[in-house]
């Protein structure tokens, strides 16, 4: 149950992430915070996976 909240967390927080990207006009900010998102990707998804399994 606890695996369920901290994928749901994380995936509230890389939507966030995406979004504050997409608003920003510095290209350098806009291209790490997109690159933070996406590494949290994985963490995300290996969470998901232990909580099925």
């Amino acid at each position: 149950m606890i695996n369920l909240m901290i994928v749901i967390t994380l995936l509230i927080l890389i939507n966030f992430l995406v979004t504050l990207a997409r608003l920003q006009k510095r290209k350098w900010l806009r291209i790490t915070l997109f690159i933070i998102a996406g590494l949290l990707l994985l963490p995300s998804f290996l969470f998901g996976l232990k909580a099925i399994i």
